[in-house]
Formats: structure tokens, sequence, C-alpha cells
């Protein structure tokens, strides 16, 4: 996966078309001068001609154009969903993330208090490391 920014890369437009990754670049970067660019130039390059295509919105019947629109639009639908489903997920699992360390705290407090086992001890009853039932006992002093 690589990230960059567009505005950036466009700024510098050196684009190496023979460069598989620039090739994509330029077509995120600057999508016009592709559709401009004559058709034997990226010819060779079935998967970037068929972007470039898609690009040109002119070229839909629109009866296509319908249906690349509905099919945006479910897309995006499905995205949303996503996204929400995510959130969601990630609420409910903070949530039951936090009342679990509650409890756990809660019983290393107990375990501290009594003075039966050792920090080593609590540490392998509760499979954390021996830093972090140090660092529970100076939160609870």
């Amino acid at each position: 996966m690589r990230v960059l920014e567009l505005g950036k890369r466009k700024k510098l437009g050196n684009f190496n078309m023979e460069n598989a990754s620039d090739r994509w670049m330029a077509f995120l970067a600057e999508p016009e001068k592709l559709i401009t660019m004559p058709k034997f130039d990226i010819s060779i390059y079935p998967n970037l001609m068929k972007a470039v295509d898609l690009l040109d919105r002119s070229n839909f019947t629109m009866a296509q154009q319908i249906a690349y629109d509905n099919h945006l639009f479910a897309v995006a639908d499905i995205n949303q969903s996503r996204m929400e489903s995510f959130d969601q997920g990630y609420d409910e699992g903070l949530e039951k993330g936090l009342a679990k360390g509650l409890q756990l705290s809660i019983a290393i407090y107990k375990e501290l208090q009594s003075g039966i086992l050792s920090v080593e001890e609590i540490a392998l009853k509760y499979s954390i490391t021996v830093s972090e039932v140090e660092h529970l006992a100076k939160e609870f002093e």
C-alpha cells in the first residue's frame, strides 16, 4: 500500500510513464492529462486505458451513466454501512475492554491488599507483566 499527497505530487509533475506506480499516481493526480493523451500512448497499459475510459463519462450512453451512478450510490451505501458498523464495533469493544480492565484492576488490587501473593505471582496469575502489577500498585497507593 502506498500513501501519497496528490497536491504535492501534482506540483512535482515528473511522472515516469514507464514506472507502474508513477502511471497510477499520474492517473490520480492529473487525470485530465491522461484523458487528453492520445490513445496509442496508453494503449499498451490496458488497465490504465480502462480507467481513463471510465473517467471520460462522455463516452457513456444514458443507460450506462445511470447504471454507473447507481453503482456509485451502492458503493457509497456499503462504505457508509461499513463505517457505521466499524464505529459501533469499536465503541462496544472499547466499553467491554474498559469494563474488563476495571474488573482486572480491582482483582489485582484485592490481591495486593491481601499481601498473600508476591508481585511476580500476581503477574503470573493474571497473565500480565510484573511492571504492570507494579504500576497498578503505585496507582493504588
